[in-house]
């Protein structure tokens, strides 16, 4: 049967009417996202959007972290992303920039007013709230020199100026017989090996890439910092230390004091990495063990109830906190461990507990013997370099 015409009208209607009451589709080009770069005033200027209604953006002179978060008012546009599309495009879209106050709070220094003229490019104001006085704002969508290297809260086009401004300085060190460089940027400490090392170059990179990669962790870190109020100033103090030197593996001590990055606690972190001068990297000393991290797994007896692996069971006899009257010992259960790291003696498995029982966190080591039933071949291939 043909429609009539009457019915093909009513169909458009209801078409017509149910787009015109349909939310509008939201596309990735409708809120600019990831790094831009640009001026505001006569200054050079990086800035990072996120999908949501923040950002944070730094002067090339300066080179240090300003928050840019929602303004408190409350006739501000809502926060789902028709909302922020729409802002964006009617070019009122807002952002107040905060510093540390006087008073340990942070203040606004600045309100931007913004609008996404295309995909590439952003222009708006910047106007100062005490005075009135404003500046013009330009934005280009920044695009990475090389092939992204770091982690980080934006992309990698961000962070590039703050990695070019590194000025790494040595300082000669040894770990026994062997000697090596300490490099040392403003945040953390690195090495660098002699070239005629087997697979130096191969270190040596991996070495100046942790380097990097400490600058823009100390540059997030600051975000965290100063958008409470607080000055982000301080160096994360990193370092990448040798422990261990052997002609088949160099161990590395991966260690980060406590730092403040926002939040309700301080951060911090201990690891190790073993590296394999043969090999020409980091090797998997979890590959040490049969089953791997999973011989640390409990499994299920046949009521149900969840019984240690041996291993475990080993690790949490040896631990140093394991006494009478310490109150770690009623949390053991708990604790996770890290992959370990070889010492002449044996392996050492660093542990880790809860934030609150932090301080039970430990090494426990266990000699070749101790741990021979558990060792895979790889692993008794290993324990055999260190074994006279």
């Amino acid at each position: 049967m043909i429609p009539s015409l009457r019915s093909r009208r009513l169909a458009a209607l209801v078409l017509a009417l149910g787009a015109a009451w349909a939310p509008a589709a939201v596309h990735a080009q409708d809120i600019p996202t990831g790094a831009w770069k640009g001026s505001l005033g006569q200054a050079q200027v990086m800035v990072c959007f996120s999908e949501y209604r923040q950002a944070q953006y730094y002067y090339l002179r300066h080179r240090q972290n300003i928050p840019l978060m929602p303004p408190q008012a409350a006739n501000g546009p809502g926060d789902n992303p028709q909302a922020i599309a729409k802002s964006w495009q009617a070019g009122e879209f807002q952002l107040d920039e905060l510093v540390p106050g006087t008073d340990g709070e942070s203040r606004v220094s600045g309100r931007w007013l913004l609008q996404a003229t295309s995909p590439t490019q952003i222009t708006g104001t910047w106007t100062a709230p005490d005075t009135g006085k404003t500046l013009p704002i330009s934005l280009r969508k920044a695009t990475p020199v090389g092939p992204r290297q770091t982690g980080g809260d934006c992309e990698q086009a961000f962070y590039e100026p703050l990695l070019a401004a590194i000025r790494p300085k040595q300082q000669a060190a040894s770990i026994g017989s062997h000697s090596y460089q300490a490099v040392s940027s403003d945040e953390a400490t690195t090495l660098q090996v002699p070239a005629d090392l087997p697979h130096a170059k191969a270190l040596n990179q991996f070495a100046m890439q942790w380097l990097r990669n400490q600058s823009v962790l100390a540059y997030d870190c600051s975000a965290g910092r100063g958008s409470q109020g607080f000055a982000g100033s301080e160096p994360i103090g990193s370092t990448l230390t040798p422990v261990l030197w052997t002609d088949a593996y160099l161990v590395l001590q991966d260690s980060m004091p406590e730092i403040y990055c926002g939040g309700a606690h301080g951060s911090s972190s201990l690891s190790y990495i073993t590296w394999s001068w043969p090999q020409g990297r980091a090797v998997d000393t979890w590959a040490w063990l049969q089953g791997g991290e999973k011989s640390l797994i409990a499994h299920a007896s046949k009521s149900g109830q969840p019984i240690a692996s041996g291993l475990m069971r080993l690790i949490a006899k040896l631990h140093p906190r394991n006494a009478e009257g310490d109150e770690c010992r009623d949390v053991l259960n708990l604790m996770s461990v890290q992959a370990p790291y070889p010492s002449a003696q044996g392996l050492v498995f660093n542990t880790d507990f809860f934030h609150a029982m932090r301080a039970c966190n430990d090494e426990v080591p266990l000699g070749w013997k101790q741990l021979w039933p558990y060792l895979s071949n790889e692993g008794r291939a290993a324990a055999k370099q260190f074994q006279p």
